[in-house]
């Protein structure tokens, strides 16, 4: 009995048929993978917290410095300081880094230059701001840090969260950034709320007022930022993205992994990071440490 051959219709139907369900299955494999950086971050953000958690056991309640002050170089951070109670290098590294994020991101520790930490950046502008520079304004010659016992709302406030850091910083950029602005590598280890902090904090960074500067600042000095929907009653957004805000980046398909100062890790949109009261208007009630939306 002769065998018979496929003929070269039959051939391309299976082909057509494995090509069908070759598409309908990398949409789930990629899904599916996606899902498993997503864990695996929120994972790494718990045991940062816990390594945080227990640096201020040591540290009589107070938390860590998003930076300390200069030298060395590398310059002392928040993933330094918390080392010693966190040392499984892999943690302090997100698996949801795209290349361009990988190309920017790294930032080297201190203790060892040779690793390098990032995707994830800290809330300094509430917890802890460790800078100190003599020749900047009164009070920013003391470095700031909360004690977390000062933190009176710790399941909604900030510890960490997925950073796209800043975008190019400009000295003179009177017409403000916008959205196409490139991201530089500035600020790529922390997370700022929408408003600089104001009245309490690190009021701002570097600004004791916490105010603008010609109107579309964002509270620091040096560059023009635009001003956001909310702030100091703006009905909108002028002209986008602020200068020297390190943003929150939404890498888990539009949503930013965050940890709350009470070990608990949650996602949300970045509009839901920056509208505690879901108004419309910007506040800084993930941020501050209350829960508030009018305070800063």
């Amino acid at each position: 009995m002769r065998n018979r051959a496929f003929t070269l219709i039959e051939l391309l139907v299976v082909i057509a048929i494995l090509a069908t369900l070759i598409a309908l299955l990398v949409p789930t494999i990629q899904s599916t993978l996606a899902t498993a950086r997503s864990n695996k971050s929120i994972g790494n953000l718990r045991q940062l917290a816990m390594g945080i958690s227990l640096y201020t056991l040591d540290q009589k309640g107070y938390l860590p410095a998003g930076a300390y002050p200069s030298p060395p170089t590398p310059r002392i951070r928040w993933a330094d300081a918390i080392w010693p109670y966190m040392t499984m290098r892999e943690m302090y590294l997100s698996p949801q880094l795209n290349n361009s994020d990988l190309g920017r991101m790294l930032t080297p520790f201190a203790h060892d230059p040779t690793m390098t930490f990032g995707g994830y950046g800290y809330n300094y502008q509430y917890l802890g701001n460790g800078r100190h520079v003599a020749t900047w304004s009164s009070p920013y010659n003391v470095p700031f840090h909360a004690r977390i016992s000062s933190i009176q709302s710790p399941s909604n406030t900030i510890m960490l969260c997925d950073t796209e850091g800043t975008k190019a910083e400009q000295s003179n950029n009177a017409s403000g950034q916008t959205m196409d602005s490139p991201w530089s590598k500035n600020g790529v280890y922390t997370s700022d709320p929408p408003l600089a902090s104001r009245n309490i904090g690190s009021m701002g960074s570097r600004r004791a007022d916490g105010s603008s500067s010609n109107g579309l600042n964002y509270g620091y000095m040096g560059g023009v930022d635009g001003v956001l929907k909310g702030e100091d009653g703006a009905t909108r957004s002028i002209p986008g993205d602020p200068l020297c805000r390190a943003t929150p980046a939404g890498r888990n398909l539009g949503k930013v992994n965050a940890v709350y100062c009470d070990g608990h890790a949650d996602t949300s949109t970045p509009m839901e990071l920056d509208d505690f009261d879901g108004d419309g208007n910007v506040d800084n009630g993930f941020w501050n440490g209350f829960a508030s939306t009018n305070r800063r």
